[in-house]
């Protein structure tokens, strides 16, 4: 981290320079360069829509769901954490990993030692499509315990869904998730635990915070939006 925060200093003057203006991801960064856009993700909404339409009411048979490379900025192993203090107030709770990483090993390790195999579900790295959107439709909740991130999709296809999402409050989440996430102080896995318990028992209010996400990503995170914005920039 520390070689790659020092090879930015001489670059980022350069950067300012002579760039005509500068792609970041969230309001943070555009603070770091003198000209700059913010761009946020997209989700492939058409191509979800396309998939609900065909499967429109299946079970819920997880309770959370989390998709992300497994990295240690994601919270990972921390996840671990916070689902073994989640079972012990929902014994029978199941949580489906989506994603593979460096972690993997460290992970399978950390279920079998806590005794969770019962309860946490890995399916490695799911393609865009029939097999992780029916994970999506499934499941009650997103998680998404990164500790630093500059912005983020996994949770926001999940929120496609509808899913409310539980996360750490971080700067740029401020941004990126105004609506359909509730942020938890950083670090703070006990509380956050206590989060995912209290939407568990509360389906009116996952109902509503997972509604104003969902509206939230419809609104503003298609890939026609996304474009139209770097084009009109581009062309201003």
């Amino acid at each position: 981290s520390f070689f790659y925060w020092i090879i930015q200093i001489p670059i980022k003057p350069l950067i300012n320079r002579f760039a005509g203006f500068v792609l970041v991801n969230n309001d943070e960064e555009r603070k770091q360069f003198s000209k700059a856009l913010v761009v946020l993700g997209a989700v492939d909404l058409e191509r979800i829509k396309v998939w609900q339409s065909e499967f429109k009411k299946l079970p819920k048979i997880y309770d959370s769901v989390f998709q992300v490379r497994f990295h240690p900025q994601k919270g990972v192993l921390e996840l671990i954490d916070i689902w073994k203090i989640v079972v012990s107030y929902k014994p029978d709770a199941k949580l489906v990993m989506i994603g593979d990483g460096p972690l993997m090993e460290r992970v399978k390790w950390k279920v079998k030692r806590e005794k969770l195999e019962n309860n946490v579900i890995l399916k490695g790295y799911l393609f865009d499509g029939e097999e992780k959107y029916k994970v999506f439709s499934q499941s009650k909740i997103v998680l998404h315990p990164a500790f630093y991130d500059s912005g983020g999709m996994a949770a926001a296809e999940a929120m496609a869904f509808g899913l409310p999402c539980i996360g750490f409050n971080l700067d740029s989440f401020k941004s990126y998730y105004p609506k359909g996430m509730i942020k938890v102080d950083i670090g703070n896995l006990e509380e956050f635990a206590n989060i995912v318990v209290s939407l568990l028992n509360d389906q009116s209010m996952r109902d509503r915070v997972g509604a104003q996400g969902q509206d939230m990503i419809k609104k503003n995170w298609s890939w026609d939006i996304r474009a139209e914005e770097i084009f009109n920039e581009i062309h201003q």
